[in-house]
């Protein structure tokens, strides 16, 4: 039922907006996620993925969201890079990658796209 009503309003809104934008939470809702989305008929080019709660650690650490995403969910689906907005993993200082990550998520936003943003 949960996933009729995720294409339901995902199909909805790719009515009205070339691009839809879905912030991904961590912990255990990546295991359904990942069990739950692939199975999903969804136009995936026109998708674009961002993490609400990506800590600033190593992609490589237990504690990455976008790390077990993309271990667990990612690899599944077809999706390239361009799907993905994520942390630049190169800065070392705490309020650079917060600047960088709310730089990228408000090009997004106000993108000519004007992407419309899901929260699952």
């Amino acid at each position: 039922m949960l996933s009729y009503l995720l294409v339901r309003l995902i199909l909805n809104k790719l009515s009205k907006s070339q691009i839809i934008t879905i912030g991904l939470s961590g912990g255990s809702l990546v295991d359904l996620h990942a069990s739950m989305l692939p199975r999903l008929r969804l136009p995936w080019a026109r998708l674009k993925f961002f993490f609400v709660d990506q800590r600033f650690v190593p992609f490589t650490s237990d504690d990455s969201t976008y790390g077990n995403y993309q271990s667990k969910l990612f690899r599944q689906l077809p999706l390239t890079e361009n799907n993905i907005i994520k942390i630049d993993a190169n800065l070392e200082i705490v309020e650079e990658y917060a600047k960088d990550y709310q730089n990228k998520l408000q090009e997004a936003l106000n993108g000519e796209d004007k992407a419309c943003f899901i929260f699952i």
